[in-house]
C-alpha cells in the first residue's frame, strides 16, 4: 500500500503544475477561496497558461479530481497475495492513523494523510453531478476491493460467513466517516477508534 503523498514529486511538465498548484491552494485556503488566478500564482504561471489547459474552474477541478481519485485508489490499493487478515488491517491502519513509513506512531501534523482536499471536493458532489458520478466510480471500486479482500478470507477460511458485499459496504462507510473526522475534528482519537474497529473485525469477521 503506497503512503506516499499526492504530488509529492517535482511536475514533470506545466499541466501537472497547475494540478499540483491546485491541490496546495486547496490544502491552505479550501474549496471557497479557490481560483484560477490563485492557483496560477501558486504554480508561478499566467492565468492565461492555465487557461490554455482548462476552459475552466470546473474543468481544472475534474482534473484535478481524476488525478485525487486515482491517487487514493493506489493508496488502498492491496496485494491480492496478502493474507486477507492482515490487507484489511493495513487498510483501517492507513485510515485510522496514516502513519507514513519512518515517522513515529501517534505522529502530529507531519504524519496526517493529506485527505482535506479530498473531503473538500467530496462536499461539492452534494451539488455537483460531475463529481458525485466520480465519488460513486471510487466508491464502487473501494468496495469491489473490500468484498474481493472478505471473500478471499472465506475461502481460505479465516473469515467467517458473511456476505462479502454488505461487509464491505460497512467497513468502507466506517473508513469514509474516519476520513471525514480526520479531516474535520482537532478531536478525533484515531488510535482509539482503530483500535474498536479492530476489535469489531476480531468478534464478527475473524475466525
Amino acid at each position: 500500500m503506497s503512503r506516499d503523498r499526492p504530488f509529492a514529486a517535482e511536475p514533470e511538465d506545466t499541466d501537472r503544475a497547475i494540478l499540483k498548484a491546485t491541490y496546495e491552494v486547496l490544502g491552505e485556503h479550501g474549496y471557497s477561496r479557490l481560483s484560477v488566478g490563485r492557483i496560477a500564482t501558486q504554480a508561478d504561471l499566467s492565468k492565461s497558461s492555465v487557461y490554455h489547459f482548462y476552459d475552466d474552474k470546473e474543468d481544472l477541478l475534474v482534473a484535478f479530481l481524476d488525478v485525487m481519485l486515482e491517487w487514493f485508489q493506489g493508496r488502498f490499493a492491496g496485494d491480492p497475495d496478502e493474507d486477507p487478515s492482515r490487507s484489511l488491517s493495513e487498510q483501517v491502519e492507513d485510515v485510522f492513523l496514516g502513519v507514513p513509513p519512518g515517522a513515529p506512531s501517534g505522529g502530529g501534523q507531519d504524519t496526517q494523510p493529506p485527505f482535506g482536499p479530498f473531503i473538500e471536493l467530496r462536499a461539492q458532489a452534494i451539488t455537483n453531478p460531475t463529481f458525485r458520478e466520480r465519488f460513486d466510480r471510487l466508491d464502487g471500486l473501494f468496495e469491489t476491493q473490500l468484498a474481493a479482500i472478505i471473500e478471499r478470507g472465506i475461502e481460505e477460511e479465516s473469515f467467517r460467513e458473511v456476505d462479502p458485499d454488505r461487509g464491505a459496504a460497512m467497513l468502507l462507510t466506517m473508513l469514509m466517516g474516519a476520513v471525514l473526522r480526520r479531516a474535520t475534528s482537532e478531536g478525533f482519537d484515531g488510535e482509539l477508534i482503530h483500535r474498536a474497529v479492530e476489535q469489531m473485525l476480531d468478534r464478527y469477521l475473524r475466525v
